[in-house]
């Protein structure tokens, strides 16, 4: 629970405020990055979304893309924690190139 509080953390701190999310959220390990392409409309972009993911791919990161538009990270509980930090860090630079 603490590690996943500090992910979630980092995660609104480096792309909460970037115009294509329209929500983070999660629970735990477990994390849904929302790829908008309006934000104060909260209109789903699925093609950024999987650009995103295509992105992160290229990097060595696979996750899930939920609903079209929700990138949902989900690493193991028993996570190193550099190993967390490095995927947060793939994430973060793919959703910054893609704002």
């Amino acid at each position: 629970a603490d590690l996943g509080a500090r992910a979630m953390a980092r995660l609104r701190d480096r792309i909460g405020a970037s115009p294509i999310v329209g929500d983070i959220r999660g629970r735990g390990l477990m994390f849904g990055v929302e790829i908008v392409a309006d934000r104060a409309a909260r209109t789903a972009d699925p093609d950024r979304a999987e650009r995103i993911y295509y992105r992160c791919l290229a990097e060595g990161l696979s996750f899930k893309i939920s609903a079209g538009n929700v990138l949902t990270l989900s690493p193991p509980l028993v996570i190193a924690e550099a190993d967390l930090w490095r995927a947060i860090d793939i994430v973060c630079a793919a959703v910054q190139a893609e704002a």
